[in-house]
């Protein structure tokens, strides 16, 4: 594809003053609309090192006001992202709702740095890039609008342009890791040939930007953005995302839990209860150091009724667990910052990095259990979860990380009752709230929503397991050993 580019486009100083300042006032315009429909914008610039990018970058910005934007230059990973997936760190990049953010490089330079091995094992590059086009199509569902520009010069005028780099004494702005996709040219054209192919979606297309002469490329890229904006802003204002069909196969419906088959009369003994969880604790124990060793980290979801025992579980299973390599994340109410953005982004935020253990306390199931119920979330927005949930959690296991989700159910009777109880305690009386018994009057809807939650979202990588809670006992000691087992499964 790009050998078929005509790279001799350029454009005159004349015709280049006569455009540049409407690009610029139509570009600010742009932004204060997007802004007020609170419209994110994703704009990707990638290219051959030498290609102009920066300057072309630099012109772009001056036509926006800087308030509303914000630059992110992508380098090597540091040691904190190097324990995380590869989609981590720009997860925390993404822009708010009604913001810009600029990415120079991006995900698909680290890519094929850190995935086209120059071994030929091309596996995990094109893994790479399906977990790419998974990022990129769950943020155009949520509003995003994602520009991506490719700078292409010959390999002629690179050399030329490095040439004049040296004789100008300017630096060039490359790692060590990238001096092979600095100087193999030709080796590498085919692979961004390939990347730009594999990723070439409706809602991300990308622009390949002729940029061998600089006004040319500076005025396509304002123009093409200008365009794309306006049409953004047009569908945004007249249509409604399509609900997806749901990617699940037969083998998960059927193995998944059911709340109707749960026997909430199991029960354990004193005696037996403080052997079983001992023993268990100790074991885990054991095993968080055996994780952190092998820089294999998990993921323990905790979902359940109110009053279902989420709390006291989550003690037994820290019980005797090393602070330094475990955290446990309550999760709540979104606040105004997380609100303006993806709802996946404040989960993604505090995933465990390699080694580590994250306890959620409730989770991303918010969106399909208490936004559903609740009408916070749209009924397009709920049902698209699902697939966004697997997708996420796919992509963690593809890192390596162990997940296991527990639900714990209680039936309405001792639900009852622990209520009462923690308002006539009154050391527990602040666990007790006017939400809890507006909640518990909806009853039926909630246990609708989890019934599909555990249906859509049980899979070979996150299963769910049910903890029969009537009896707190009995539910502590399942925990651990699922636990154990999960772990000393993997290990």
């Amino acid at each position: 594809m790009l050998e078929n580019i005509d790279l001799s486009l350029s454009m005159s100083k004349e015709e280049y003053k006569a455009r540049i300042d409407d690009l610029y006032i139509r570009i600010e315009e742009l932004q204060r609309k997007a802004w007020k429909m609170q419209i994110p914008i994703i704009i990707v610039f990638e290219g051959w090192h030498a290609s102009g990018m920066t300057e072309i970058i630099n012109r772009y910005m001056l036509s926006l006001n800087p308030v509303g934007f914000k630059y992110h230059v992508t380098e090597k990973p540091t040691y904190e992202e190097f324990k995380k997936p590869l989609l981590w760190r720009f997860w925390q990049n993404i822009p708010s709702y009604g913001s810009i953010a600029i990415f120079d490089r991006s995900w698909y330079s680290r890519a094929v740095i850190e995935h086209f091995n120059r071994k030929g094992e091309n596996s995990k590059f094109e893994h790479c890039i399906r977990e790419i086009n998974i990022f990129e199509r769950q943020l155009a569902d949520d509003g995003y609008l994602i520009l991506k520009f490719f700078m292409h010069i010959s390999k002629q005028e690179q050399q030329k342009r490095y040439r004049e780099y040296e004789k100008k004494d300017i630096p060039l702005c490359v790692v060590d890791e990238e001096l092979d996709y600095l100087n193999e040219y030709d080796n590498y054209l085919s692979v961004v040939d390939k990347v730009i192919g594999y990723t070439q979606r409706e809602y991300a297309p990308w622009t390949v930007i002729e940029s061998e002469e600089l006004n040319y490329a500076t005025i396509k890229v304002l123009s093409t953005s200008i365009r794309m904006i306006e049409e953004h802003i047009e569908r945004t204002r007249k249509e409604k995302h399509p609900q997806p069909l749901l990617n699940m196969n037969d083998s998960a419906y059927a193995s998944a839990p059911r709340l109707s088959e749960t026997d909430l009369s199991l029960s354990m003994e004193d005696d037996e209860y403080e052997k079983e969880k001992d023993h268990y604790q100790k074991r885990l124990s054991e095993l968080q150091y055996e994780l952190f060793r092998q820089k294999i980290p998990m993921a323990v979801v905790f979902e359940g009724w109110d009053a279902s025992g989420k709390g006291g579980n989550i003690r037994r299973i820290a019980w005797e667990l090393d602070p330094r390599i475990y955290v446990v994340e309550p999760v709540g109410v979104p606040n105004d910052f997380e609100k303006k953005r993806h709802y996946l982004w404040r989960f993604y935020m505090n995933i465990p990095e390699a080694g580590h253990i994250t306890i959620f306390d409730r989770s991303w199931y918010g969106r399909v259990l208490v936004e559903r119920v609740e009408s916070y979330s749209t009924e397009e927005q709920w049902k698209r979860a699902y697939q966004e949930i697997n997708e996420f959690e796919g992509s963690l296991a593809d890192f390596g990380m162990i997940i296991v989700k527990f639900w714990l159910q209680i039936d309405q009777e001792e639900q009852l009752r622990r209520f009462e109880e923690r308002e006539n305690t009154s050391y527990k009386q602040w666990k007790i709230t006017p939400d809890d018994w507006r909640n518990r009057e909806k009853w039926n809807e909630y246990r609708e929503a989890a019934d599909e939650m555990l249906l859509r979202t049980h899979t070979a990588h996150a299963p769910w397991t049910v903890i029969e809670a009537n009896d707190k006992r009995y539910a502590r000691v399942k925990t651990l050993k699922t636990l154990v087992e999960t772990i000393e499964k993997r290990l």
